[in-house]
């Protein structure tokens, strides 16, 4: 099993070293070539968070790294949850993009009438409690992000000792936290997780939302609640792969045939739609993210990165890693 990470979650640990002034020029130098590539592996993230943990011992670095993530940090699990209606939605969507994050599918997801278990099995070894803390307070801090009010921890089992100052774990998930566990995991209240979020988009979420909702306007305009509608259920089936004219319809409480002929009264086929939105995504996504090239395809729900290719080479004359090239060349 190839577990890694992607380059740009790995600048998670250089935020945390600016947040508390902490300078360590061969850290810093790591981390300058982590951002350069698509993927770190397993490996040498778990030595990057051991450096860090070196810097500053005694206290809970992995919380603290965790606690730091943005949304730039989480590449293709950021445009999924976007999209997310609340807690649950979102929980189903990790798991299906998993792989797209670590480079494997691991987690597992098990439902009761108390609460949702989000759980990987310690496949890592002795070392990654470090790992384990980053990347659980991470998918806790973004889900907190994401869904303000609609996530609230039962209970939180991470690897590794009991810290002494369990305190700061407990104020931080604020439920019982147990450690040294073989199977670290996530539940979730299950009266809560169905709630969706209230208010606008946190702040760095919205110029994402704005990518896609620029691409789809480009394409078809969004200046009624048809259209609006067919912009917010379209965005949420493309990655998927399910963005079947039957599939879209029924999202938005249509039948086929209706969906069909209000299209034709904005002069709209839905195959020519679904297509020039994808390749509207698919410029926005090279040319303005730090999204890795693998993801991308799956964003745009293409079976592979050899059909995203295909596709993008028929609307651009040149492969995708050429066209991000050039745009970067530009900016």
């Amino acid at each position: 099993m190839v577990i890694r990470i992607s380059g740009s979650f790995s600048q998670i640990l250089r935020l945390w070293m600016v947040r508390r002034g902490i300078v360590c020029e061969s850290l810093e130098t790591r981390l300058a070539l982590a951002s350069q590539q698509e993927t770190v592996s397993v490996e040498d993230w778990r030595d990057l968070l051991k450096q860090a943990e070196e810097l500053c011992p005694g206290e809970p670095v992995g919380l603290q790294i965790g606690s730091e993530v943005q949304v730039t940090h989480a590449g293709v699990l950021g445009y999924l949850l976007l999209n997310s209606d609340n807690l649950a939605d979102a929980l189903e969507t990790y798991l299906l993009c998993e792989r797209h994050f670590y480079g494997v599918n691991f987690a597992e997801l098990s439902r009761d009438d108390a609460g949702w278990t989000l759980a990987w099995p310690d496949q890592l070894g002795n070392d990654n409690a470090a790992f384990v803390q980053v990347g659980l307070t991470a998918l806790v801090t973004f889900f907190r992000q994401r869904f303000p009010g609609g996530c609230d921890l039962l209970s939180v089992s991470l690897t590794g000792d009991e810290p002494g100052d369990i305190a700061t774990f407990q104020r931080f998930f604020g439920c019982p936290i147990t450690f040294n566990s073989t199977y670290p995991g996530l539940t979730f209240d299950a009266d809560t997780i169905h709630r969706s979020s209230l208010g606008g988009l946190p702040e760095n979420f919205r110029t994402m939302r704005q990518q896609q909702q620029i691409a789809f306007s480009s394409v078809a305009g969004a200046d009624d609640p048809f259209l609006k509608c067919l912009q917010s259920v379209l965005l949420k089936s493309i990655p998927e792969g399910g963005a079947t004219l039957p599939k879209v319809a029924k999202g938005m409480n249509l039948s086929t045939r209706t969906l069909q002929r209000r299209l034709v009264e904005y002069n709209l086929s839905y195959q020519a739609l679904v297509d020039a939105v994808r390749e509207q995504l698919a410029r926005r996504y090279l040319s303005r993210t730090s999204l890795m090239l693998s993801e991308i395809p799956f964003l745009l729900g293409y079976s592979d990165q050899s059909a995203f290719n295909r596709a993008f080479r028929n609307w651009t004359g040149m492969t995708p890693g050429r066209f991000r090239q050039q745009e970067r060349a530009v900016l």
